[in-house]
């Protein structure tokens, strides 16, 4: 049978439902794959054999044929035809007078959603095919063989040689939406958003780890962005997500593209902005080099003497001082705190790391221990020195 077991399965509950009846369903080889009574499935069933075999348009087992054959009960089986073949056997469980009542409409109901479900199937099935090509087209993993990406992009109707522009898209912070039920559906919600503009554009999508990776013909920057602020405010005002952008630096392959993309996006999770270009990343480009360990030594470094809760603490008044570009007033405004509580922990932080933000000569140091530790932090959460 061309469909999957779990789809078997919905189609006998959906029908029992109804006739309030055992329900099997058995495939071409005679076994049931789906059953209202789960010791049932995976037996070989005689009847529903015999029906493929000889063709039969129904086949009734009687009390006599009960006793007398493995794995049956008496109750009436019906082939079951979609375009023109028998795809396998529904049978209802009862005696004669019961069941013959309910034959053609039970038959009649599971072809009708044997179809719908084998037409889901399919385009389940497309949807994965095409999802592992765009992951080895995007992320890169099959650039060794571009003849046979090529050839596979043609199948699907995407060529791959016309240029294009890539954008990385998600709900900011949007790991507090996808560890609960609620949160998941409102990222399928912001989702199903996005999709809607990108494709009045033609354009392409896939969907990797709680983010979209967006494929546009290539265009220039702004009008990129100005895609990114129109999807950011239909997100806001019909969800209420804020949502965050990276943009490529216009590469001249999709992969490099994606890199690019990445990495501003990755900035924009703790940047002020919601869109966040490739073009427009320095400080930022410096991290791409560095290995872990060297990240974490910096570290520990600048935040000697501190406990992991101080550093993390550290670190928001960091962000917020340089959101609003060293000025002590609107920092102390989004902390929701006195001035003179800002510039006491500035003047605390001075004193562990030797570090005055508020010196341009020492600035620099403390904005990239920053970068660092939200660069780790994403994967790991709260760092340990």
């Amino acid at each position: 049978m061309k469909i999957s077991q779990n789809s078997a399965q919905q189609i006998v509950e959906e029908i029992g439902k109804l006739v309030k009846q055992n329900i099997n369903l058995m495939d071409e080889t005679g076994h049931i794959i789906a059953s209202n009574d789960p010791a049932r499935i995976g037996n070989f069933h005689t009847g529903a054999y015999r029906i493929i075999q000889n063709r039969l348009k129904e086949f009734y087992i009687t009390p006599e044929l009960e006793r007398e054959l493995p794995n049956v009960r008496r109750g009436i089986n019906l082939p079951i035809e979609v375009d023109g073949e028998v795809q396998g056997v529904i049978g209802i469980t009862g005696d004669y007078t019961e069941v013959i009542k309910y034959g053609q409409i039970v038959k009649k109901m599971a072809e009708i959603l044997i179809r719908e479900r084998m037409a889901l199937d399919n385009r389940q099935l497309d949807q994965r095919v095409q999802s592992r090509f765009l992951e080895d087209w995007i992320l890169g993993s099959a650039m060794s063989n571009p003849q046979s990406l090529s050839e596979r992009g043609f199948a699907m109707g995407i060529d791959i040689h016309i240029p294009r522009r890539c954008i990385v898209a998600s709900a900011k912070n949007r790991e507090q939406y996808t560890g609960t039920l609620e949160g998941q559906i409102v990222l399928e919600q912001v989702e199903h958003l996005v999709d809607d503009h990108v494709r009045a554009q033609g354009g392409i999508i896939l969907r990797n780890a709680a983010r979209q990776i967006l494929l546009l013909r290539r265009q220039e920057t702004q009008a990129l962005e100005e895609l990114c602020r129109e999807i950011a405010r239909d997100v806001g005002n019909r969800l209420g997500v804020s949502m965050i952008f990276g943009i490529d630096g216009a590469s001249q392959d999709v992969h490099s593209a994606y890199l690019q993309a990445n990495r501003a996006w990755n900035t924009a999770a703790y940047s002020n902005s919601a869109v966040t270009c490739f073009e427009s990343l320095r400080t930022e480009l410096l991290l791409d080099g560095l290995s872990r360990d060297s990240k974490l030594e910096y570290l520990q470094r600048i935040f000697r003497g501190c406990s992991a809760k101080e550093a993390a603490e550290y670190v928001e008044l960091l962000e917020v001082f340089f959101s609003v570009e060293g000025s002590l007033q609107k920092a102390a405004q989004q902390l929701f705190i006195h001035k003179n509580t800002m510039q006491y922990r500035l003047k605390r932080l001075a004193e562990i790391t030797g570090l005055d933000v508020r010196k341009p000569s020492q600035a620099p140091s403390l904005y990239l221990a920053m970068l660092l530790y939200l660069d780790l932090s994403r994967g790991e959460g709260e760092l340990t020195f």
